[in-house]
């Protein structure tokens, strides 16, 4: 009788793994049928980056690039932003086909008026959105005399209601770390339902003090399934006589190169309403991959109102991660943003291929006190590695590691310490 209780006892045991086993596939199809749903959504939209130029002795002035469908006889633009002088531009737009301009905005009336410089990019050629990715590359050099297009442009009302800077973007808002958007539950809603994060969380760029024109603002950038909350206390190490914080917010799922171009329109944005000259732009992990596509955007150096950045990269993967090459292989929605981080991708080899923008000094800072028993040194998530990619290190200012942990490496006083350091030189001359 024992025996048989024994075996009851097992087979009980045995039936319970496998149902919970099946309860967590399901959960996981679930999860992964809604990724799918949300990345359709994204897909609707596509992005346009380029730069913009302008002739020579032309007084720098605010610009503004637009995209107008093309086969639109009406002009009105898709979207559009506005520059507090030439530089990198990102535009959203749904799927199609759009002509690209831009003009120098003299008289500041959203209208191109008569000896205005200006441009179409390719002369007026069409360009495609295709779904869900980047058209790069589209440079534009302002003219005194832009070849005509038989369009009008009217900037005053965009034709796809909903695209102003990303979806349900925050700018400036003041906020405080102890918001309940600022959460791990938050964060895995921008892996998992990203859509749902822009429109219920918010992405953009988030203030924790109203803007002080005195001090230099410092930006800090989450890495996947992270949040403002994670720098906390790097945020509270900071001079605040010297700094304010700012928190940049984004849904994890989407392609590294779409939240690099957003990251730089969100800062275009706080150009145009602040003309701050300096910004510390500290990034963890992924984060440092983002805040490294944005500052890619500017291979000219044209850097908008500012003149002086540095770049401060905590634990960044440089040559991906192994475990998105595995999602990309076997999950059944992989995450977007997964195909960038997969070692070898055409983003991670693009990536590093151009220099640092004049004005910007990079420091990179790695971790290595993770498990002794890997075969290859790490961080617990990251290996060295990665961390220490040669083209990184070679276009570094700084290169400091720790001996911590890939997420506890921001809680440490010695990475605080270093920082100061790294910030010294954007302190404000009063």
């Amino acid at each position: 009788m024992r025996r048989r209780r024994s075996d009851r006892g097992v087979a009980r045991n045995v039936a319970a793994a496998a149902f919970t086993a099946c309860v967590l596939l399901t959960l996981a199809g679930c999860r992964f049928g809604v990724l799918g749903q949300h990345v359709r959504t994204l897909d609707a939209n596509g992005y346009l980056r380029g730069t913009v130029s302008q002739p020579a002795g032309e007084t720098a002035g605010p610009v503004v690039i637009f995209a107008v469908r093309a086969s639109d006889p009406s002009g009105r633009a898709s979207d559009w932003v506005v520059l507090s002088r030439p530089g990198p531009y990102f535009l959203v737009v749904p799927v199609g086909e759009y002509r690209v301009g831009a003009f120098v905005d003299r008289d500041h009336t959203l209208t191109l008026d008569e000896g205005e410089p200006a441009a179409w990019f390719r002369g007026g050629e069409p360009v495609v959105a295709r779904p869900g990715d980047t058209t790069a590359g589209l440079n534009l050099a302002l003219t005194n005399t832009a070849p005509a297009v038989p369009v009008a442009v009217s900037l005053l009302e965009r034709t796809s209601a909903g695209i102003d800077e990303l979806p349900a973007s925050r700018i400036g808002e003041v906020v405080t770390l102890d918001d309940p958007r600022f959460s791990a539950t938050a964060a895995h809603t921008g892996l998992w339902r990203p859509v749902e994060f822009l429109v219920d969380v918010g992405a953009g760029i988030y203030f924790l003090e109203p803007y002080d024109p005195h001090r230099t603002p410092v930006l800090f950038v989450h890495g996947a399934l992270g949040n403002p909350n994670n720098f906390r206390a790097l945020i509270n190490s900071l001079d605040r006589n010297q700094f304010q914080a700012w928190v940049a917010y984004y849904p994890t799922a989407v392609r590294l190169d779409i939240v690099g171009g957003a990251l730089g329109r969100w800062l275009q944005a706080l150009e145009v309403e602040y003309g701050f000259q300096r910004l510390g732009l500290v990034a963890h992990s992924m984060g440092g991959l983002v805040a490294r596509s944005y500052l890619a955007g500017d291979p000219y150096g044209l850097g908008g109102t500012i003149d002086a950045l540095t770049f401060v990269s905590i634990a960044t993967p440089w040559q991906g991660h192994a475990a998105a090459a595995l999602g990309v292989a076997r999950a059944p929605v992989p995450a977007p943003s997964w195909f960038d981080m997969a070692p070898g991708s055409p983003f991670l080899n693009r990536l590093l291929a151009s220099p640092l923008p004049p004005y910007a000094v990079h420091d990179l800072y790695f971790a290595y006190g993770g498990s002794r028993r890997s075969r290859t040194a790490n961080d617990g998530v990251v290996t060295v590695a990665s961390q220490l990619d040669l083209r990184a290190q070679d276009q570094a200012r700084r290169v400091v590691g720790f001996d911590a942990q890939h997420a506890a490496v921001l809680d440490s006083p010695t990475v605080a310490d270093e920082l100061r350091r790294s910030l010294a030189s954007l302190r404000a001359e009063q």
